[in-house]
């Protein structure tokens, strides 16, 4: 999917604020990540407003790490992104560059995040609802000089609260994706619980799921899960026996 068109809907703020209005731009973004290496280490974003109002646009990069606390995004002069600030008039579009400003890691793939920010703008007198700003964040992957390719280790945990997770560690130099997930207790048939959502698993790093179920706490079946899923680098299938924290 080389496109994404992203919005904020109305219906969303009425959720919760059942007689008011809401304010948000509506964008496509193309393409929806940046791959740079030493050998094109600038990369081209671009960004169409599909209102009838101009929007403010601030552009900013992070360095992306994932820890056990989840996605960490901190600031960074790695990754340089110009124009910082822009507007796109009504209708129209922004090309965005990002430019690599360090050396490209020898055997380990380096990962940032490309921040969009709405600026909100001064709502007309009179409007009462709610004025949103939205937010996009798209990856960056710089390549290694030698990468070697995900290598994913599956683990599954108990805590002393009963709480059930299973991790994926990825022990390459590549990032991977999670495109599919599905969990079972190994004794307990064909009874599956799917994790819905795409996620990075980052070369070194680890992604947790928590496992929401209303039988985690029969401890007899959750001894041992079978785990299947999909990923960018394919499908996999495998079991595991629960281990406490």
């Amino acid at each position: 999917m080389r496109n994404l068109l992203v919005g904020i809907l109305a219906s969303m703020a009425a959720c919760a604020l059942p007689s008011a209005q809401s304010l948000a731009g509506t964008f496509s973004i193309s393409p929806v990540r940046v791959d740079l290496a030493a050998q094109s280490s600038t990369g081209v974003v671009t960004i169409r407003n599909q209102e009838d109002l101009p929007v403010v646009v601030q552009a900013e990069t992070r360095l992306w790490q994932q820890t056990v606390a989840g996605d960490q995004l901190e600031p960074t002069r790695d990754v340089l992104v110009t124009p910082a600030v822009f507007t796109i008039p009504p209708q129209g579009s922004q090309v965005v560059r990002v430019a690599l400003r360090r050396e490209v890691d020898p055997r380990a793939e380096l990962s940032y995040r490309l921040i969009l920010t709405e600026v909100p703008q001064q709502a007309a007198p009179g409007f009462s609802g709610l004025n949103m700003a939205l937010q996009m964040s798209l990856p960056i992957f710089v390549a290694a000089h030698a990468p070697t390719a995900p290598q994913v280790h599956w683990s599954a945990t108990r805590s002393p609260d009963g709480a059930v997770s299973v991790t994926a560690l990825n022990a390459g130099s590549e990032h991977t994706r999670v495109l599919d997930l599905m969990i079972s207790p190994q004794p307990g048939g064909d009874q599956w619980l799917h994790q819905p959502g795409a996620y990075y698993v980052l070369p070194g790093q680890s992604r947790s799921w928590a496992i929401e179920s209303d039988k985690n706490n029969d401890r007899a079946q959750w001894r041992q899960l079978r785990v299947k899923g999909s990923t960018e680098d394919g499908d996999f299938a495998t079991e595991l026996s629960l281990t406490p924290e």
